[in-house]
């Protein structure tokens, strides 16, 4: 059982995500602050070290610690950044699996493979999209064959 890595372009996607909900809240302050009083300063610092702890810290070790795998009885999931979780679905409880992605995903060719069983759900970003399709026929309980 070889651990299997997603895409680095996720990264990249998680941090042009974090860039975009960090600008809005900073231009709102910055255009409606006339005075800058210690708030301000302090509500600034506040947003540019939430921006700075997501951006060098927790995205990059959540997609270290990120991999995948597949054997014969179950599909399993290591993930988390600050301790890591393992997530296993037996592939005989899956009943249906979908592949989705966002508009900044598919400007990356991404996408992010869901499976669903009965009272769990396991989302798998950063996949390419080509593997995200194969892995949705090789998961899928029909084996893919429709009809």
């Amino acid at each position: 059982m070889t651990l299997q890595k997603p895409d680095l372009r996720i990264l990249t996607v998680w941090r042009i995500r974090l860039l975009v909900t960090a600008v809005a809240p900073s231009a709102v302050t910055a255009y409606f602050s006339i005075n800058r009083t210690w708030a301000w300063w302090l509500f600034s610092a506040s947003w540019i070290a939430a921006f700075l702890y997501f951006y060098i810290g927790y995205y990059p070790i959540k997609y270290r610690k990120l991999s995948y795998s597949i054997n014969q009885t179950c599909l399993v999931v290591h993930c988390g950044v600050i301790y890591t979780r393992i997530k296993a679905m037996p592939l005989v409880s899956i009943q249906y699996v979908s592949v989705s992605s966002t508009p900044l995903q598919q400007l990356f060719g991404l996408c992010s493979l869901v499976v669903y069983a009965a009272g769990s759900t396991l989302r798998l970003p950063g996949l390419p999209l080509q593997d995200g399709i194969l892995l949705q026929g090789a998961l899928t309980p029909d084996g893919g064959s429709h009809g």
